[in-house]
C-alpha cells in the first residue's frame, strides 16, 4: 500500500516539476501573447512594410532625377600609306549626363495609386487585427483549458482519496474477518485505476500549459504556472440585435472584405486611366570632354602636333504627349474585366455578411443553450455529491456493497467532470460570440 502511494506521489512530482511556480492571470497571458506571439510579430512586419510604401514618391508624384557618367578609352594604330597620319592615337573621353522626368498628367493614375497604397495599409491593419483577435481567442481558450484540466486534477485527487480510504477500510475489514479477498482486490483495482486516471489528468494539464506557452512565445515551453483565474459562471443575457449591429460595424473579417472591395473599385479607375492621355516633361544636361593624345602619331608633313582637348555642352528639354489610339481593344477589355471583378467582389461581400449573420445566430443560440446546461449541471453535481456522501456512510454500515458504492463514485466523477466542462463550453461559446461581434479586442 505504501509503495503505491509513494509511486503516485513521485510520478506527480515528475509530471508537474518540483519547482516554484509563477502566478499567471488570463490578462497576463493575453498581454504577453500580444507582445511576443510570433504570428502577431509576422503581421506587424507586413503592416510596417505597407506603411513604408504608402508614400507619394512610391505613387510617382515626384520627378525622377538620374545621373550617368561614361568614360571611354580608345587606342588606334594607323598603318595606311594613303592617310595623312600614321602611328598610334589615343583618345580619352568622359561624358556626365543628368536627366529629369516629371509626369504632369497620367489620367489621375498617380492619385489613384496613392489611394491604393493607403487602402493596402488599411487592409494590412485589418489583417493584423484578425491575427490579434484569433490569438486572443486562442489564448483565452488555452488558458481556460488549462484551468479546466487543473479542476479535473482536483476532482481526480478527491476521487483517489476516497478510493484510498475505501481500500484501507477493506484491508481493515479483512483483518477482522469481515471482508473476503475478492472485495479487497476489487477495491485495490479501483484504487490503482483512479491513480492512473489522476496521472493522465496531470499529464493533460502539463500539455495544456505547453500549448499556452507556445501562444505566449515562452522559450521554455515547460514553464509551470499557478493559474489565478477560475472557471466562473457568469449568467449574462446578451441582446441579439445589439450584437448584430456591432458585428456589421466592427467584425474584422467584414472590415477586411470592405477594404478588398475598395481595392477592386480602385482597379477599375486605374484601368480607365490607361485610356486617357499622358503628358510628361523632361530636361537633360550632357557634358562631353575628349582628349586626344598624339605623342606617338606621325603626320605626312613630318611636323609634330600638340595633344587636342575638346568639350561639348548640351542642354535639352521638352514635353511629351501620348494618347492611346488603338491596341486591339486591350485597354477597354481591361476596364470591363476590372468592372466584372468589382461586381464579383460585391457578391462576395454580400455573401460574407449573410454568412456572418448565420454564424452569429448559431453562436448566440449555442451560448444560450450552454447557459442552461451549466445551470442543470450545477444542480446535478450538488445532488450527486450529496448522494455520494450519504452512500459513504451506508457503505460503512454495510447497507450497500462495494460494487454499488463504486458505481456511485463513477457517477459523481462523470457529473463533476461534466459540470466544469459545461462552464468551459460556455466560455468558449462566449468567446466566439464576442469575436464575431468584433468586440473581443476591446473587451480584452
Amino acid at each position: 500500500m505504501k509503495k503505491v502511494v509513494a509511486s503516485s506521489l513521485l510520478s506527480a512530482c515528475f509530471i508537474f516539476g518540483c519547482q516554484a511556480q509563477q502566478t499567471l492571470s488570463l490578462s497576463d497571458a493575453i498581454a504577453r501573447a500580444l507582445s511576443y506571439n510570433f504570428g502577431i510579430k509576422v503581421q506587424q512586419q507586413h503592416l510596417a512594410a505597407a506603411k513604408l510604401n504608402n508614400k507619394q514618391g512610391q505613387a510617382g508624384r515626384y520627378p525622377t532625377l538620374s545621373l550617368n557618367i561614361n568614360q571611354n578609352n580608345v587606342f588606334n594604330n594607323i598603318v595606311n600609306p594613303a592617310a595623312f597620319i600614321q602611328g598610334g592615337i589615343r583618345n580619352f573621353s568622359i561624358q556626365p549626363t543628368a536627366t529629369i522626368n516629371w509626369v504632369i498628367f497620367d489620367g489621375f493614375r498617380i492619385s489613384l495609386t496613392k489611394q491604393r497604397l493607403e487602402e493596402l495599409e488599411r487592409l494590412s491593419q485589418g489583417n493584423a487585427r484578425i491575427v490579434i483577435e484569433n490569438t486572443i481567442q486562442a489564448v483565452i481558450l488555452a488558458y481556460y483549458e488549462a484551468v479546466l484540466l487543473r479542476e479535473r486534477v482536483k476532482i481526480s485527487e478527491k476521487i483517489l482519496k476516497t478510493s484510498r480510504e475505501v481500500y484501507e477500510y477493506s484491508l481493515l475489514k479483512q483483518q477482522v474477518g469481515k471482508a473476503v479477498i475478492t472485495e479487497v482486490l476489487l477495491e485495490k483495482n479501483n484504487y490503482l485505476a483512479d491513480s492512473s486516471a489522476l496521472l493522465t489528468q496531470q499529464l493533460q494539464f502539463n500539455n495544456a500549459i505547453r500549448r499556452l506557452n507556445v501562444l505566449m512565445a515562452v522559450p521554455e515551453i515547460n514553464t509551470p504556472y499557478l493559474l489565478t483565474d477560475s472557471l466562473i459562471f457568469e449568467d449574462i443575457d446578451y441582446d441579439y440585435a445589439a450584437l448584430r449591429e456591432k458585428m456589421l460595424s466592427s467584425n474584422a473579417h467584414l472590415e477586411v472584405q470592405l477594404h478588398n472591395q475598395q481595392l477592386l473599385k480602385n482597379n477599375v479607375k486605374l484601368a480607365q486611366s490607361n485610356l486617357m492621355p499622358n503628358i510628361n516633361a523632361f530636361a537633360g544636361y550632357t557634358y562631353n570632354r575628349n582628349r586626344q593624345n598624339l605623342e606617338n602619331a606621325k603626320f605626312i608633313d613630318g611636323r609634330q602636333r600638340p595633344n587636342n582637348t575638346a568639350s561639348t555642352t548640351t542642354f535639352n528639354g521638352g514635353i511629351t504627349l501620348s494618347l492611346p489610339i488603338f491596341n486591339g481593344g486591350q485597354l477597354r477589355r481591361a476596364v470591363q474585366t476590372a468592372q466584372m471583378e468589382e461586381q464579383a467582389g460585391q457578391f462576395t461581400l454580400e455573401n460574407l455578411k449573410l454568412d456572418l449573420e448565420r454564424q452569429l445566430a448559431d453562436a448566440y443560440d449555442l451560448y444560450n443553450l450552454r447557459r442552461q446546461q451549466v445551470k442543470i449541471a450545477r444542480e446535478n453535481k450538488i445532488a450527486a455529491e450529496t448522494n455520494l456522501t450519504l452512500a459513504a456512510e451506508r457503505y460503512r454500515n454495510g447497507s450497500i456493497s462495494a460494487f454499488e458504492y463504486r458505481i456511485l463514485q463513477n457517477t459523481f466523477a462523470d457529473i463533476a467532470f461534466g459540470e466544469i466542462q459545461t462552464i468551459f463550453n460556455l466560455l468558449e461559446a462566449k468567446t466566439q460570440l464576442m469575436r464575431l461581434a468584433g468586440v473581443i479586442l476591446s473587451q480584452q
